[in-house]
């Protein structure tokens, strides 16, 4: 494939998504194991972020005080992890720019810091992900690439939904519920067939979540039974899309279903899924 060959999200035969895939931008994301833990990273100089240089390649280190929720660090003092480039789901190239989904949950963070009404507009989520993780994982070109736009946040049907507040602009954001439900982008409306074999659509919207976004807090399906175990290692996370009780958000469960009515926003156990909208010619410059 020609490298701006970016194509729409298509269906096999199965009705699984067949995508195009980006690498834009570097995070941390694959832990090292214990065993390839050398001398030279564990003494490397960390900077305040926690980063170092070794051998031409950039670790992260961080300690229990540096997971947003420690029920998954384990016993060590230092876990470390590579950072590598981020692997985007293509949702939609109009010529001009690409929709970009990451492929997995690339780390964990609460919803809103605090335990409080809140919309997309006034959360921390948004806050960090239009300045922490843009600033973090996106070189100049990278960000000179990335569009900001308009996000539509109105009030979504359903029983369990709440009024959206303002729409706002952002370079990175999340899936709202309408988004998420849309087959141009390569996901399954589940409003439209109840069927056993349509359900199995769900499977379009299962994600799992880097070594480095578990080891921060988020969550991971350990279900062995048979019919869990399809599940198995998918993580939970955010939708922007308001619940009518404002303290819960949106989220999608291991099992690719949307859950409307919601879950405390000021939880620390759901992974983050950036989306987000790069300019074609601008990222000719850069591929």
């Amino acid at each position: 494939m020609d490298n701006l060959d970016f194509k729409n999200p298509e269906y096999n035969n199965a009705s699984v998504t067949i995508w195009s895939y980006l690498d834009f931008g570097y995070y941390p994301q694959t832990e090292v194991k214990r065993n390839e833990i050398t001398t030279d990273i564990r003494q490397a100089e960390y900077d305040q972020d926690g980063d170092a240089w070794v051998n031409g390649v950039k670790y992260r280190r961080i300690s229990r005080d540096d997971a947003e929720n420690a029920e998954y660090f384990g016993n060590d003092a230092f876990r470390y992890f590579k950072w590598e480039k981020i692997k985007w789901r293509v949702l939609q190239n109009n010529g001009k720019t690409l929709f970009v989904m990451a492929d997995k949950g690339i780390d964990c963070k609460a919803y809103n810091n605090v335990n409080e009404s809140v919309d997309w507009e006034h959360c921390t989520i948004r806050r960090w992900l239009d300045n922490d993780f843009y600033n973090t994982a996106f070189d100049n070109a990278e960000q000179k690439a990335i569009v900001p736009h308009e996000v539509e946040n109105g009030p979504v049907p359903g029983k369990y939904m709440g009024d959206g507040g303002n729409n706002t602009i952002d370079k990175i954001y999340i899936l709202s519920i309408p988004e998420l439900r849309s087959p141009a982008y390569g996901f399954w409306d589940d409003r439209m067939d109840w069927g056993y074999k349509k359900r199995d659509k769900k499977i379009n919207r299962r994600i799992k979540a880097s070594d480095y976004a578990h080891a921060r807090g988020a969550w991971l399906c350990t279900d062995t039974r048979v019919v869990g175990r399809a599940c198995r290692n998918n993580c939970r996370w955010w939708l922007r899309s308001p619940c009518s009780y404002t303290k819960y958000g949106a989220e999608v469960l291991e099992t690719g279903q949307i859950i409307d009515v919601g879950f405390h926003t000021y939880i620390f156990r759901n992974a983050v899924v950036p989306v987000m909208h790069i300019s074609l010619e601008e990222l000719s410059n850069i591929i």
